[in-house]
């Protein structure tokens, strides 16, 4: 009888857990991997910046999502299910850089296509470079106008976005008028053709997203702890796109977890 008992009590734990677990899932949630510079394990070791990631660990991390069945997203396949106009395989990723650093060419670049996963580069169009750069380790190197064009056509699995002309900066740019937001959009739009956009440092408010709706952009991304730091769903605002931060200090177990967890 004891035994009997046992057995059902299992039972009812599974089931109440199998519950629990379709509760959580039962709407598709997408993580948005948020990264930005690269560099090899011996060129790391003389810069401690966290936002700089070991191209060793970006290797093992696209090895994951290829093993494990991970489908990387383009923005418009992104773009289209946040419409609810599509579908997507149910391990779906969006793979994100910002700044548009050499570093993005000489690393990572290369790997996303070893491992056939797309990936969109934020570019801030006043750091590219005019002249082509030599990579010699330095992680403030940026892309010139002649490695993003080469880049479209050596590899068509990275797409180029905005990350702004000229507003990434420390000072807080909320408090920039609305006409020089409209200038700074202008000014990249000449550069970077692209419907997509990621606030620098994440910062956002309602002027900023009026004027990327008066220029023509679809929908735009944040960056930043609490609440934009989680998966996004099809309930979120397309001007407000929530990323989760990879940055080096991360563990791998860490890394799978956000891939996991529900939220």
């Amino acid at each position: 009888m004891m035994r009997k008992r046992i057995i059902q009590i299992c039972i009812l734990c599974c089931v109440l857990f199998v519950g629990v677990l379709c509760f959580l899932y039962k709407d598709q949630k997408v993580a948005v991997l948020g990264y930005h510079n690269f560099l090899s394990h011996e060129e790391k070791k003389a810069y401690p910046d966290p936002m700089i990631l070991e191209v060793e660990t970006f290797e093992r991390q696209l090895k994951y999502l290829k093993e494990n069945g991970y489908h990387a997203l383009s923005l418009d396949e992104f773009y289209c299910w946040m419409q609810k106009k599509c579908s997507l395989p149910r391990k779906s990723v969006l793979i994100t850089m910002d700044d548009g650093y050499l570093s993005n060419y000489q690393y990572a670049f290369p790997l996303l296509q070893k491992y056939k996963m797309r990936a969109v580069v934020f570019v801030i169009g006043s750091r590219i470079e005019k002249e082509r750069k030599a990579w010699t380790g330095n992680p403030d190197d940026y892309l010139s106008s002649l490695d993003i064009e080469e880049s479209k056509k050596k590899y068509p699995n990275i797409e180029f976005a905005s990350h702004s002309y000229d507003l990434h900066h420390q000072e807080d740019i909320t408090n920039k008028t609305y006409q020089a937001l409209l200038e700074d959009i202008e000014q990249q739009q000449q550069i970077i053709q692209s419907d997509y956009y990621a606030y620098p440092y994440g910062k956002v408010n309602q002027k900023m997203v009026r004027a990327l709706k008066e220029k023509g952009y679809k929908m735009a991304f944040t960056f930043g702890p609490k609440e934009k730091h989680r998966k996004a769903t099809q309930e979120d605002d397309f001007y407000h796109i929530p990323r989760l931060n990879i940055s080096n200090d991360l563990s791998f177990f860490k890394f799978k977890l956000r891939l996991w967890a529900p939220v």
